[in-house]
């Protein structure tokens, strides 16, 4: 038998799955990153996660090892261009991850291959072009033509998160205004709470320090606050939509983020509605608008299949 292996790395944690000739999971580990302060430290964990995994499968072939990282990649330097969470440019991650492995890693964006996976094994499937958007700290994007993930030029297609919406929004992390991830992110929500409480506003949430079953529990109990915050995210996530059709033309658009899969009901249809609003003709007609299916392990699924 042969095997793959992937790794997911995210700002809190390492994700690493096994997958078997047909891309099923027969082993995964989930490691809680410690002082992630300290970058060579954080490829340490990732090593002994990759060990860990190897052990499991002893003497089998494995004829594959990526890794997702939240980052634009260069796949021929081994580099991730621009590692924000961990606060590296053009990190040599491959060279790092050789030297404590003796393994050669393939590298690929967190976001696009998430997309990569829903694509073959997740809502993406039976589409010809789709195009993925995960609003979470940050919102990333992945876009998929003919059965190709569409990478770009310098490797930064599809980060429709740094698509500006409102050029007089707010500040976004990059440096400019208005960006969408500024908009529909936990980033976005936290800085619109903060200026909402310092304008002399009620609410029920403390944005130093809260958690999404906080944000639901809000929604539920009807805060004014959070009622407005989440809509607003909603309608700008539509006319990210809309834009995104306009410009690619795909059949199918994937939404991934924990708040739309647990208001979906609430907030799905305000979505649609703006997409459908500010789409271009008749763009949307017969396109699709879909939840993620796969979870937490959709990157890491998504880097064992790179070649």
């Amino acid at each position: 038998m042969s095997y793959r292996i992937g790794l997911d790395l995210g700002g809190t944690k390492v994700l690493g799955v096994v997958t078997d000739s047909s891309f099923n999971v027969i082993y995964r580990k989930k490691h809680r990153l410690s002082n992630r302060a300290d970058i060579l430290a954080v490829m340490d964990q990732i090593s002994d996660v990759y060990k860990e995994l190897a052990v499991n499968i002893k003497d089998s072939k494995i004829i594959s090892v990526g890794i997702a990282l939240p980052s634009p990649v260069d796949n021929q330097l081994g580099e991730a261009k621009q590692l924000t969470a961990f606060k590296e440019n053009n990190f040599p991650v491959r060279a790092m991850l050789r030297e404590r492995t003796e393994i050669e890693f393939k590298l690929g964006n967190d976001v696009n291959m998430a997309t990569l996976a829903e694509y073959n094994f997740g809502a993406g499937k039976g589409a010809s072009s789709l195009f993925t958007l995960y609003p979470g700290t940050g919102l990333g994007g992945g876009y998929i033509y003919n059965g190709t993930l569409i990478t770009g030029y310098n490797s930064t297609a599809a980060e429709v998160g740094h698509m500006i919406i409102d050029i007089d929004g707010p500040l976004c992390k990059c440096g400019r205004h208005g960006c969408l991830e500024a908009i529909v992110s936990y980033h976005g929500f936290k800085t619109f709470l903060e200026e909402k409480i310092n304008s002399g506003n009620s609410c029920v949430i403390d944005p130093s320090r809260f958690r999404a079953a906080d944000i639901f529990d809000a929604w539920h109990n009807n805060d004014t606050i959070v009622s407005e915050l989440l809509k607003y995210q909603a309608r700008a996530l539509g006319i990210g939509i809309a834009n995104v059709i306009n410009i690619t033309g795909v059949e199918r658009i994937i939404v991934g983020g924990t708040i739309y899969h647990e208001l979906e009901s609430d907030l799905m249809p305000i979505v649609k509605e703006n997409a459908d609003k500010y789409s271009i003709g008749n763009g949307l007609d017969g396109v699709k608008i879909l939840l993620n299916d796969l979870g937490d392990e959709a990157p890491a699924l998504g880097a064992s299949m790179l070649d």
